[in-house]
């Protein structure tokens, strides 16, 4: 399964929860923000889709196809918003460190979004993440932590 709508300044997808599905919701959103002339840093942007869905599908879902994923991307004046929920139960984010284990198989997920996003939130449960990017953050921010370009 892999469905979209759009309409002017939203995406909706919603996905079996598969690898190649990632690079699918890739592909959309890209077309997407490129068809609406968004000022995004696409790269940063991709990050944030790859790192957000990759965990909603490997852990979340546990790669099961027969589990959906969902994302919606929506675009306002200042920036680009992504959230992505699966149907897992969750994990406990606030447990979660925000440095890299360069030695480890993961835990690079999370500090990679810190880094790229503007905003992130994750929902009580933990299978629910939301990003927000401002347009212009790559250029207002460079070099800046996190915390300081909020």
């Amino acid at each position: 399964m892999f469905e979209t709508t759009q309409n002017e300044g939203k995406l909706h997808l919603r996905m079996s929860a598969t690898l190649e599905n990632i690079d699918r919701a890739d592909e959309a959103m890209v077309e997407f923000l490129k068809s609406r002339d968004a000022p995004v840093d696409m790269f940063a942007v991709r990050i944030l889709l790859r790192e957000g869905m990759l965990n909603a599908v490997v852990h979340g879902s546990g790669q099961d196809p027969d589990l959906p994923v969902t994302m919606d991307v929506e675009l306002d004046a200042e920036g680009v918003g992504l959230t992505i929920e699966d149907t897992g139960p969750g994990f406990i984010w606030q447990n979660r460190s925000a440095s890299f284990d360069l030695m480890g198989d993961g835990g690079r997920g999370i500090p990679l979004m810190q880094m790229y996003a503007s905003r992130m939130a994750f929902n009580d449960s933990g299978n629910k993440v939301s990003f927000w990017r401002k347009y212009r953050e790559a250029e207002v921010c460079q070099g800046a932590t996190h915390g300081e370009c909020q």
